[in-house]
């Protein structure tokens, strides 16, 4: 039964990863009608609704008081102050780069967890992160130019506290993984960045006329797949297999990314974004083949 569970997650982070790559294409078409903060709360919006239909159908029960402190704290990282610091600084650094500062996120997560957390990490779990970010850095850099300006530093900077956020929020939610599902948390947390952003987004008002087709169909993806569905499917996985294991797999993001933009944007692959992209899944596959991390944390039971 633990081998079937494990699997479970396991395809619930690889699906998390599909939706959470393909979703760049997704956002550089909205990027023409959007604004960064409009597209996140739209995104949000929509899986917000979703997610409380669940919550309703399930009959789930709403988070303990003592907990929504530390509820709200995730959604304000995970779901406001991740996009703000994402989709800001890939409009001054480019994508490819903004990749790769994205998957330092498992390196991130493991350095986190044995400093403040006093984690302790097998060699094949560190030789995984290790071949995961060559692999995302081959990725990347047959597709980059190499040059640096000020503005992309300031991209890079953003980016890189978009990885720092995401750390934070995960770090945030496994604690609270012992007593809620997947489905409760994510609801709330999405409620919450829904609300944050509505501040900025909802005074400048929208035009209904940029709400339909392409910009629809693509809101919708984000919203339905890479919001609900994937915060869902992600809380699981944490869950089952424990926070470097889920991290590791950030690093498959640049992977789907690059075969999304060549398959619907037309992009071209280079050979050395194929060879990163074996060693990303051969790092992924070191890093799940080892046992859960041990934390402080009692996981909740099945």
């Amino acid at each position: 039964m633990q081998t079937k569970v494990k699997l479970q997650a396991v395809l619930a982070i690889f699906a998390t990863t599909l939706f959470w790559g393909l979703s760049y294409s997704s956002t550089k078409v909205l990027l023409d009608s959007l604004l960064p903060e409009q597209i996140a709360f739209y995104r949000l919006l929509i899986a917000s609704a979703a997610l409380g239909l669940l919550f309703v159908i399930a009959k789930k029960k709403p988070v303990h008081k003592k907990d929504l402190l530390r509820v709200a704290a995730g959604g304000f990282c995970g779901n406001f102050i991740y996009f703000l610091f994402e989709n800001n600084g890939l409009r001054f650094t480019t994508a490819g780069m903004g990749s790769l500062i994205i998957a330092t996120i498992p390196v991130l997560n493991v350095l986190a967890g044995a400093i403040l957390f006093k984690e302790k990490h097998s060699p094949q779990r560190w030789l995984g992160v290790l071949f995961s970010f060559i692999g995302v850095y081959l990725l990347i850099r047959s597709g980059s130019d190499g040059n640096l300006s000020l503005t992309s530093l300031k991209g890079n900077l953003l980016v890189f506290g978009a990885a720092c956020t995401w750390v934070i929020y995960t770090r945030l939610n496994e604690p609270l993984l012992r007593n809620y599902d997947s489905i409760v948390v994510n609801f709330y947390q999405a409620v919450v960045g829904m609300v944050v952003l509505g501040f900025s987004v909802l005074p400048q008002g929208a035009d209904a006329a940029l709400l339909q087709g392409k910009v629809a169909a693509n809101l919708l993806y984000l919203g339905l797949f890479c919001s609900a569905a994937a915060y869902y499917l992600y809380l699981y996985a944490l869950q089952e297999l424990g926070t470097a294991v889920v991290t590791s797999f950030i690093n498959l993001i640049p992977v789907f990314g690059v075969l999304g933009g060549a398959i619907l944007l037309k992009e071209a692959v280079a050979a050395g974004q194929l060879l990163g992209g074996a060693i990303v899944i051969v790092g992924v596959s070191l890093v799940t083949m080892t046992e859960k991390v041990k934390t402080n944390y009692v996981q909740k039971a099945n």
